[in-house]
């Protein structure tokens, strides 16, 4: 099957010849899947979706390659065009709550303004919309959460709050870059399962992006690993936590913490494996 997502061979230049941080990077998204992208933090995980939205910090560029969405080049789009496209039928839910909603501004106007402003709806239908979203993700009381300010939601209400966001126009492909990581472990479990039952719910692609390995066996269809902007390998999690990873992988792996083993002590990746991998990857780039 033909993904909704195809990434040929891309890499990420800083500057026109500077150091590449994406390297020959290939990836596949079906219609329908979660599609995980694991590795160590600086690994470019979060580069790659930022390259497929077009958010490309200033500096950086598309060097080689090919992002293909829904059979249309991206790399070759005119930036308005590409916003465009992304507005109507890509959203992200970023890492930070805290920092990703304007600490000015009400709710209702956070998750409206791309109902609005992209989607040319009306402001009374945006804000029914909204409303139900804060429904469908089980905020208690929408009406309210509305008319709030961010500082006046626990940090688990604002995460459900850009989730909303993220699933209020009904995206075709929703880029989750590691919506986890600035929560407390209680309540990272509650956002994962609100995730996974949204994107059931709407039948969304989607492209998570974590450093946890635990993630990826509870949430993801296939996922690709990646290490120092590079695929190490791409496979389904039962290829990933079966008998015959990449030792990396494997490594990963052996580095995710056990809460229901305190007693274990924390498991670097050992030196050997990365010696190896960087051996691999430069005989690979040649």
């Amino acid at each position: 099957m033909t993904g909704i997502l195809e990434i040929d061979r891309l890499s990420v230049r800083i500057g026109p010849r500077g150091p590449r941080i994406l390297k020959d990077v290939s990836l596949s998204v079906a219609p329908g899947e979660i599609h995980g992208l694991i590795g160590e933090s600086g690994a470019g995980k979060s580069m790659i979706g930022k390259t497929v939205a077009g958010l490309l910090p200033r500096g950086l560029n598309v060097s080689d390659g090919s992002v293909r969405f829904d059979g249309q080049e991206l790399t070759a789009l005119p930036r308005s065009r590409l916003r465009k496209l992304v507005g109507e039928r890509i959203a992200i839910i970023p890492q930070d709550p805290l920092t990703a909603l304007n600490p000015s501004r009400r709710i209702a106007g956070q998750i409206t303004d791309r109902l609005v402003h992209t989607l040319g709806w009306d402001r009374r239908r945006a804000l029914l919309r909204a409303e139900e979203t804060l429904d469908e993700v089980s905020i208690r009381n929408p009406s309210q959460t509305l008319r709030s300010y961010p500082h006046e939601l626990s940090g688990g209400m604002r995460q459900r709050v850009l989730i909303a966001a993220a699933f209020a126009a009904a995206p075709d492909f929703v880029i989750a870059d590691e919506p986890t990581t600035a929560l407390d472990v209680t309540v990272q479990r509650q956002i994962l399962q609100l995730i996974r039952a949204m994107q059931a719910r709407h039948g969304t692609a989607m492209l998570f992006v974590t450093h946890d390995m635990g993630v990826v066996a509870k949430l993801c269809t296939r996922a690709t690993v990646l290490y120092a902007g590079q695929v190490v390998e791409t496979g389904t999690a039962e290829h990933l936590f079966g008998p015959n990873p990449h030792p990396y992988t494997e490594a990963l792996i052996g580095a995710t913490p056990r809460y229901d083993r305190p007693e274990e002590s924390l498991r670097p990746v050992p030196e050997h494996v990365i010696e190896a991998l960087r051996a691999e990857q430069e005989a690979t780039l040649g």
